[in-house]
């Protein structure tokens, strides 16, 4: 595990780990800490504390078993293919990946205090890289999320951006708030459950959600200082939208390439905010 702290003006705004997020959010006692309980003894704790966060948001790989797929052969266009070649191992037995899924929800409801948005979309089971099916030949986000508190369903209007199919086009993915926020201040954004935008076109990482998305979850549900967490944070969108907006962040990324995207990312967007700063008190001091 690699960690790296961010500082803003030198105050510590946010930290990135590079790991396992499931190991890493397990509530396994693995840190001793003096014991608050009793004087002279001490304790294990979880690597994460209990509502050591105020919300998370974040995008898991969806499982498309791209390994498996006859795509080189097909009529997917070049961009697609080299957007393949670059994609996360994402190619799970289905079983286990909803398993795992429900595990991550667990530990990510366990360290935030308030919600969780998981965005993910319904998933077709037609094509030949899918070997793990079901009778209906769909994998609905619902099939694990069906044990866990959902306080709103968003539906994210991608603005028809979507590939050519023998179906209609799909141009939606699904936001799942899990949790009643503790704090909401929808008043003057007067958001409702479909957004729509599409999605952005990041250099570096092939599946990125578009920064208002982030606001969108965050902005309602959170104060400045607040910490937000992405337990796969790709390339940095939750951290960069938090810092933007006076929040901290803590972001979790397996991928060696997109960890260290992610922190150069990362310190660009400090740099940027630093400078922006330094030239208003110029400007306040003429």
């Amino acid at each position: 595990m690699v960690k790296k702290d961010f500082y803003l003006n030198g105050a510590h705004c946010g930290t990135m780990y590079h790991g396992e997020c499931l190991k890493l959010l397990s509530d396994i006692g693995v840190i001793e800490k003096p014991n608050p309980k009793k004087t002279g003894e001490t304790k294990m704790f979880p690597f994460f504390e209990r509502n050591s966060v105020e919300v998370t948001v974040t995008s898991p790989p969806y499982n498309l078993c791209k390994r498996y797929s006859d795509y080189k052969l097909s009529k997917t266009s070049t961009s697609m293919t080299e957007k393949y070649e670059k994609w996360y191992d994402d190619d799970l037995p289905e079983w286990e990946y909803q398993g795992q899924q429900q595990a991550v929800m667990f530990q990510l409801m366990r360290v935030s205090r308030s919600s969780v948005f998981y965005n993910h979309k319904v998933r077709f089971a037609w094509h030949g890289r899918n070997i793990y099916r079901t009778p209906n030949n769909l994998h609905h986000p619902m099939h694990w999320l069906d044990k866990f508190p959902i306080w709103c369903e968003i539906i994210w209007d991608r603005c028809g951006i979507g590939n050519p199919s023998n179906r209609y086009h799909t141009q939606e993915e699904r936001i799942y708030q899990i949790q009643k926020p503790r704090k909401w201040n929808n008043k003057e954004l007067k958001l409702t459950n479909i957004w729509r935008f599409p999605p952005s076109r990041n250099e570096g990482h092939v599946c990125t959600f578009p920064e208002k998305l982030v606001e969108n979850c965050i902005l309602p549900t959170t104060d400045e200082g607040d910490i937000v967490l992405d337990p796969y944070m790709g390339s940095g969108t939750t951290a960069i939208v938090a810092l933007k907006h006076g929040r901290r962040f803590i972001g979790i990324e397996k991928d060696e390439e997109y960890f260290n995207l992610c922190c150069m990312r990362i310190q660009e967007t400090i740099n940027s905010i630093e400078k922006s700063l330094t030239n208003i008190n110029q400007h306040d001091t003429l």
